[in-house]
């Protein structure tokens, strides 16, 4: 499955969301982990904001050091940043992009909710995950990637469930790979402007709504 990336782009502008258009995307037939691939890329060029897709992963990782598999189908997206948070407030970049997604994602027609503390859930079947990792210095998290894995049209397990199937039997506005992937874009976004405006009590609020 070929992602193409002017159709994210177009998906993203059709939204009046342009900023994500000047960040670095990096579109991958296959890696080991996209999180790998963006970490090795910030190695090269610090600071940059990159966005790293890639059709499969053949070393997915979840939380807990679990291996995530990710077949041809799915959406395995990562994105990095420097958020400037505090050393012991990592896991709110976790549970702002849960809340981002899911609510984005619930605009589109897809009635997600979410599992403590990184799962997204759909019909009470896992539909997708979160895997937050951070750098730090002088006791702040300086950079931090958000590696996000969803089930479009891989195979799952019998403890999952994927978006195009459920797609077929519900209304919803999500028609492609590329449409899916600019709203997880967008969820992030917004879950990470939530905490950062907002604050995390606010944050909390919302993510325990869903």
């Amino acid at each position: 499955m070929v992602f193409n990336q002017q159709k994210l782009e177009a998906e993203l502008l059709k939204q009046g969301q342009n900023a994500y258009l000047p960040f670095r995307f990096h579109i991958f037939e296959s890696v080991a982990s996209t999180n790998k691939t963006l970490w090795e890329l910030l190695a090269r060029e610090p600071g940059s904001e990159y966005v790293v897709i890639a059709a499969e992963q053949t070393g997915g990782r979840g939380q807990w050091g679990r291996s995530w598999v990710s077949q041809q189908g799915g959406l395995y997206l990562s994105f990095g940043f420097a958020p400037q948070l505090d050393i012991n407030s990592g896991y709110q970049l976790t549970l702002a992009t849960a809340w981002g997604i899911a609510e984005q994602l619930r605009k589109y027609g897809v009635d997600i909710e979410i599992k403590w503390p990184n799962d997204l859930v759909l019909d009470g079947l896992k539909l997708g995950g979160i895997l937050t990792e951070t750098k730090v210095r002088a006791g702040k998290i300086t950079q931090a990637i958000i590696g996000v894995g969803i089930n479009w049209k891989n195979p799952v397990p019998s403890t999952g469930i994927n978006l195009h199937s459920w797609n077929r039997k519900n209304q919803t506005k999500i028609s492609c790979l590329e449409h899916l992937a600019a709203g997880v874009l967008l969820g992030i976004d917004s879950g990470i402007q939530c905490l950062e405006r907002e604050g995390v009590n606010i944050l909390l609020s919302r993510y325990i709504k869903l």
